[in-house]
């Protein structure tokens, strides 16, 4: 991959989901002070852009040592098909190839009603106790500070801890598990927006 497909590359896309129990909102995710990568998400208008370091060793990684752009998407969980994540992936692919002068005007598909919500800091809030878990809330939904985000309970209804939101913002995961424990991570949410 690098030492014969990469040289080649003039761009790179790498496609991902979350954990097998985490659900991803559908989002692009680029380093910051980047002005091409940030043109390139803006072509692709998914519904989140976040700002995240490289990982090392990575392929984000190896494709900046190789000044390769590249847009790493995000969404849905692995082992599941959710047609609305895929199809979030698909048009912004298909309106990055039309951005770059690759494809013709009538196979593009149009712009979302609302530009990319992009999003500089976020924190995962993580089980407090060990239940059942019962979701209050939707991803990719705004949530007040103090609002219900999910209960954990006992299966015998002594036990209920009412998880809140610490802070405002964009829930950009959510965890699908009906069972947690202690220190699991729940949700993932942005603190910090940026005006793109």
């Amino acid at each position: 991959m690098t030492d014969e497909i990469l040289p080649i590359v003039d761009y790179a896309f790498d496609f991902h989901t979350g954990g097998a129990k985490r659900f991803n909102v559908a989002q692009i995710r680029i380093a910051k002070n980047q002005p091409e990568l940030l043109e390139l998400a803006k072509a692709f208008n998914a519904p989140f852009t976040i700002y995240s370091s490289n990982i090392k060793k990575s392929y984000r990684s190896t494709c900046k040592l190789h000044n390769i752009p590249i847009l790493l998407y995000e969404g849905g969980k692995s082992v599941d098909n959710d047609a609305s994540i895929t199809k979030h992936g698909l048009d912004g692919l298909r309106r990055v190839l039309r951005h770059l002068g690759m494809l013709k005007a009538e196979f593009a598909p149009s712009q979302p009603a609302k530009p990319s919500v992009f999003i500089s800091k976020t924190k995962w809030i993580r089980a407090k106790y060990s239940g059942l878990l019962q979701l209050k809330i939707d991803i990719g939904q705004w949530v007040n500070k103090g609002e219900e985000m999910a209960h954990i309970t006992d299966p015998y209804g002594s036990f209920k801890h009412i998880l809140k939101a610490r802070d405002a913002g964009y829930v950009i995961n959510v965890n699908q598990s009906p069972m947690v424990y202690q220190g699991d991570a729940l949700f993932h949410i942005s603190t910090q927006i940026d005006d793109e």
